[in-house]
């Protein structure tokens, strides 16, 4: 039964229709952002048999046979399924033998950087990953296709968005499911760091062995207060005494928990003077407030802001870059006078560059960085900046400033 107050998430629909052509689906995302709840309540899923390796009983069972488990139903849901690598083997002979089965996996660890996994059930697994809600996704609002039909050319009407939000709160505590409901920035604060602890404690462990969860810790607080910007391994060695070796493992696995996320450059124009270095964003804005100290919204500085909200409206598109199977690059020059565009939207061979700015109104000044990017890429269909005001209006005959939303 579908539980009444459930909101359906986007990246349900497109795993249905993954049915259709792969008898296994592999659902991961950081801890609470809702797989469980997606599994339990959207159609065909929540008739699967359930199982979750949380459970110690399960948990004894797989590690010794994993056999009745999965000879229990005809389609099975196993939940942390990450945990127990020898399940994915039996996995493997079962859709080998058996065309009539589904299973799906999900957990919060990325099973395509785990090596073990990955290789197991290559060529017959599809993947998805469920990113904290979008805003729209919050407030059961529909896939925002305009954007995908900004790839065809079709742009969007200029009008007014209503809007009596205040942005910055929303920043501060994030968008995952079970801290949407809360208000009190005590309790927010309370909330996300019993999310940290446990990510620490547990989750960590199950993916590598960390001799240091204070240097681990250390190296996550500096990398909250320099999300949105270029992922310096050299300079967070420095400033914490950590080797970099150790840095640059740390970050890849704050990877495959879904928490951080490394933006790759786009280098499809040819130059020697585009940045190669990627940039680095915790996957939400909730978590890097509060490992970069700030106990309020109102505390938080426009600075830091700023870099906030690209987060956020880089976790929006990752959400639909997913769903649509859409790359999101960044692109900088290097030297006297760069060039920058936040976000660079590629799918199939079109082009889309988008700029991000948190103030209510865009000005020309603002979209000068487009004009070059399009002058420079015959494949780009046009341009976008996401502010933080209420108004969709055109900027030139392909660029638009766009309330973020609606995104």
């Amino acid at each position: 039964m579908v539980n009444k107050i459930y909101k359906k998430r986007w990246a349900a629909e497109k795993m249905r229709k993954a049915l259709n052509v792969s008898k296994v689906l592999i659902l991961t995302g950081a801890r609470q952002t809702g797989k469980t709840t997606l599994l339990r309540n959207e159609l065909p899923f929540n008739n699967y048999k359930y199982f979750s390796m949380d459970d110690l009983d399960t948990l004894t069972q797989a590690e010794k046979d994993p056999s009745p488990i999965l000879s229990s139903g005809e389609n099975i849901i196993i939940d942390e399924a990450q945990r127990v690598p020898k399940v994915l083997f039996a996995i493997k002979q079962i859709v080998d033998s058996e065309k009539d089965r589904h299973f799906i996996l999900s957990g919060s660890a990325n099973f395509l950087l785990l090596k073990n996994i990955s290789e197991t059930l290559a060529g017959r697994a599809t993947y998805f990953t469920l990113y904290p809600f979008t805003f729209s996704e919050s407030k059961r609002k529909e896939i925002p296709y305009w954007l995908l039909n900004m790839f065809k050319g079709e742009y969007p009407a200029e009008k007014k968005i209503i809007n009596k939000l205040s942005t910055t709160p929303m920043l501060f505590k994030g968008f995952l499911p079970p801290v949407l409901k809360l208000e009190n920035p005590e309790e927010i604060s309370m909330w996300w760091n019993g999310y940290v602890k446990t990510y620490l404690e547990r989750d960590l462990r199950d993916l590598s062995n960390i001799a240091s969860l204070g240097d681990f810790r250390n190296v996550m607080e500096l990398l909250a207060l320099r999300t949105g910007s270029i992922v310096d391994q050299t300079g967070i060695s420095r400033d914490t005494g950590i080797s970099q070796p150790t840095v640059h493992r740390y970050i890849n696995l704050l990877e495959a928990s879904h928490l951080f996320v490394r933006l790759r450059p786009f280098t499809k124009i040819k130059s020697k003077s585009i940045t190669k270095t990627p940039k680095g964003y915790f996957i939400d804005t909730g978590i890097a407030t509060h490992l970069a100290g700030y106990s309020d919204s109102s505390s938080i500085d426009e600075k830091f802001k700023g870099h906030l909200f690209e987060s956020m409206i880089l976790a929006n598109l990752l959400t639909l870059a997913d769903i649509w199977k859409m790359r999101i690059y960044f692109w900088r020059t290097r030297g006297g006078k760069e060039k920058e565009i936040d976000f660079v939207l590629e799918y199939g061979r079109k082009i889309l560059p988008v700029e991000v700015k948190f103030s209510n109104k865009v000005n020309y000044s603002d979209i000068q960085n487009i004009l070059y990017f399009l002058s420079a890429n015959p494949n780009a269909v046009g341009g976008i900046v996401i502010y933080n005001g209420n108004k969709i209006y055109r900027l030139s005959s392909n660029i638009f400033a766009i309330p973020w939303m609606i995104l």
